[in-house]
């Protein structure tokens, strides 16, 4: 039987929600994934962790959300291609394209909650992407993370992300601490930079790539071997 134990939610202003946390001991054992350079020429650096211990950013029950979008080293292609690193915006190929994907868009249900995979000090929130007119034209909003060694953007979730959980700009968290709420997009954006960004940055076609990026590929497919994943509970947990 897996080694469950109950993650305390009193110090995170969140009481509604119980995340029980598996132990990674007793799942499957899986090898590690090695993800492509991107783009070939002057790929991105990809975003590095000293940290051993890191959470699953999504809290879900989709058997698929593990599954980050990327191109691997082997020439094959995990997930759907339009959701990695370095795909073309906008992805209808009829239209345009302007500029490439700056992360990496992983497998969610609306209202899913978001955890920070590292801890780290919240260094910016602010309106992201708003979704279109004829599915309700929701604002969503982006959190940025300064963890030890990156800083991550955390996107497209919702607008009372932080508020919900007593949280504000400046406030340090910590690992597998809930930071959000996933949109209506049913997905949450990741992005990766280096130390002091704080807010994300446009790849506009037939440019290079901005010196601050960091492909978060690698980090994703590592953090899905080797860290640990969170499950939704809908039950109460007096705080402890």
């Amino acid at each position: 039987m897996a080694r469950t134990k109950t993650l305390a939610l009193a110090l995170v202003g969140l009481s509604a929600l119980t995340l029980t946390q598996v132990a990674s001991a007793n799942a499957p054992v899986r090898e590690r994934t090695l993800a492509a350079a991107v783009p070939q020429r002057g790929p991105v650096p990809m975003a590095a962790s000293t940290v051993t211990h890191r959470y699953w950013p999504v809290v879900t029950n989709l058997s698929q959300a593990t599954v980050a979008p990327a191109h691997l080293f082997n020439g094959k292609v995990q997930g759907a291609p339009l959701r990695s690193f370095d795909s073309r915006r906008p992805a209808d190929p009829s239209k345009v394209q302007t500029r490439r994907h700056v992360g990496v868009d992983l497998t969610a249900a609306e209202g899913d909650t978001v955890v920070a995979m590292e801890s780290g000090k919240i260094v910016n929130f602010y309106p992201f992407l708003t979704r279109a007119t004829s599915v309700g034209g929701e604002k969503t909003y982006a959190v940025l993370i300064q963890h030890k060694d990156y800083v991550a953007l955390y996107g497209e979730v919702r607008a009372n992300s932080l508020t919900a959980r007593g949280l504000k700009v400046g406030d340090q968290v910590a690992a597998g601490q809930p930071i959000g709420v996933v949109s209506g997009t049913a997905q949450l954006h990741t992005e990766t930079y280096a130390s002091g960004v704080t807010r994300n940055i446009k790849w506009p076609v037939g440019s290079p790539p901005p010196k601050e990026m960091r492909n978060p590929t690698q980090l994703l497919l590592d953090t899905a071997v080797a860290g640990e994943r969170l499950y939704p509970k809908n039950i109460r947990l007096a705080a402890s």
